[in-house]
């Protein structure tokens, strides 16, 4: 009997650090930024789009989940407010993002880093024709980029270019 919960103990303190390690590949994303947005030119919207906004991601339930906090307008929406939950699932072994927004959408995606990107995949149900959505995560320099590519059957094409500059001590 005492083997067993020895056995037990040990994986369980393997099996926690390892999700420990891979939950903290998400520190990247912490923080309070300005964010800047474009949205290239297309069928719908000939010249594209731009918009502005702010972002803070925050650890939460003792760094188990990251909470997101979005804000922004952009000259395509308008106002867009969205909130979410962000988390690594140690029994699939992929991280979950459930995200819910002022339009009523509540996407969630699935997926894991590709050497340094994230990169996250949904399939979004429209009601003519349902697509795939795939969101691209990195940093680049001091900055946070972030990619969302819609596959709307021919492949994969940019639809959103964001970047999340984070917002100084002094500039709070």
């Amino acid at each position: 009997m005492r083997l067993k919960n020895i056995a037990f103990l040990v994986l369980t303190l393997v099996f926690s650090q390892a999700t420990a390690q891979d939950r903290s590949k998400l520190n990247f994303l912490v923080g309070n930024f300005v964010t800047e947005v474009t949205m290239p030119p297309g069928p719908s919207m000939p010249k594209g789009a731009t918009g502005k906004g702010s972002s803070a991601i925050v650890w939460a339930l003792d760094s188990t989940v990251l909470l997101i906090d979005e804000h922004s307008v952009n000259s395509l929406f308008g106002r867009y407010e969205g909130h979410g939950v962000f988390c690594f699932d140690a029994q699939t072994r992929q991280f979950e993002l459930f995200m819910f927004n002022n339009f009523g959408d509540h996407p969630s995606y699935k997926g894991d880093f590709v050497g340094d990107t994230l990169m996250l995949e949904t399939k979004v149900p429209m009601p003519a024709h349902p697509f795939d959505q795939r969101l691209l995560w990195y940093r680049e320099g001091n900055v946070v980029k972030l990619k969302v590519m819609n596959n709307p059957g021919n492949g994969f094409v940019l639809a959103v270019d964001q970047t999340a500059t984070p917002i100084s001590a002094k500039q709070k």
